[in-house]
């Protein structure tokens, strides 16, 4: 459960695409995120990276564009480690596809390895159910990685609760999670809980699939579990949903049950066509296709909510 809290980002230059610095007030906790070639200036500007830590390599998956990549690492000296990742261009485990970078330190100097050992085995899980995300990491870690007391585990574990919403705060959604309740869990669920963000249902029906979604608290459209989507495609269906089907279907997402892919557990997708298109395995107009039980389209809700004073967004 997401709780409220307040942000400051520092902006080195007054670029809000350029080096950031991002806190959670009353907190020790540092983000610092970069392009890579400011490395250099990095360390120069923000000399306690080089203490123990862990960062985060972030660019494009160029064998699926819609899905991106992030290397999680950690060391007790990051900005050296960095320096050598930057450098390695051609050896073993080279990081090509890096672009962005996110460094995550403690200001109070406490941080030690098995801090950050436990804090990057930490991470890693946290991406594993986002297929949205590619982990390039060759090595996952075990399951005594960075293995603390249980004090200091306590301590970690608020250092991974907070690197979770500084990272999205930063504009990176990989530790988001996205997969929900299970098809019993979604049978057996309370409805009162989905009108508690104002969220109606959505339905979306035809030869071959059956599916049904939801508005999520951050304006995301969530297909819910049991869905059921086309198992064919058309021609036309846009590579990007090819992709993006494959993969929910090696994640697990999609599973198929007789004539249909079924969804094992709920799905956040960035707009109500995207959400379609996978549905019905054809490029679609999902704001036109998804319906209410009245028969009406979710862009006639979503313009009513714009009419009464809403706060949904495109």
């Amino acid at each position: 459960m997401m709780k409220p809290r307040s942000i400051n980002i520092f902006l080195l230059d007054g670029d809000p695409n350029g080096i950031r610095v991002a806190q959670i007030s009353m907190s020790t906790i540092q983000a610092i995120a970069f392009r890579r070639n400011q490395l250099r200036r990095v360390r120069e500007a923000f000399p306690e990276i080089e203490r123990p830590g862990v960062y985060i390599l972030i660019g494009a998956d160029e064998e699926a564009q819609d899905r991106q990549l992030a290397y999680i690492g950690e060391s007790e000296g990051v900005g050296a480690r960095l320096s050598y990742h930057n450098s390695n261009e051609a050896g073993r485990d080279a990081k090509g596809f890096w672009t962005d970078t996110v460094v995550l330190i403690s200001k109070d100097e406490n941080l030690t390895k098995s801090h950050a050992r436990y804090v990057e085995a930490c991470l890693i899980r946290g991406v594993a159910s986002n297929p949205r995300w590619t982990l390039p990491n060759t090595r996952m870690p075990s399951d005594d990685a960075g293995k603390l007391p249980l004090p200091d585990r306590a301590a970690m574990d608020e250092f991974v609760d907070q690197t979770k919403t500084l990272v999205g705060a930063l504009g990176w959604d990989l530790f988001r999670e996205i997969r929900g309740r299970t098809p019993e869990q979604s049978a057996d669920r309370d409805l009162s809980k989905a009108e508690l963000h104002g969220s109606p249902r959505f339905f979306f029906r035809g030869e071959g699939f059956a599916a049904e979604m939801e508005i999520g608290p951050s304006g995301d459209f969530l297909v819910v579990a049991g869905s059921r989507a086309r198992v064919r495609t058309t021609r036309t269906i846009p590579r990007g949903t090819i992709t993006l089907r494959n993969t929910l279907v090696e994640k697990g997402v999609l599973q198929q049950e007789g004539d249909f892919l079924v969804f094992t557990s709920a799905y956040s997708f960035t707009s109500a066509s995207a959400a379609a298109a996978t549905v019905i395995g054809a490029s679609a107009n999902g704001r036109i296709l998804w319906k209410l039980s009245d028969g009406r389209s979710y862009a006639d809700w979503e313009a009513n909510q714009d009419e009464a004073g809403g706060t949904t967004e495109p």
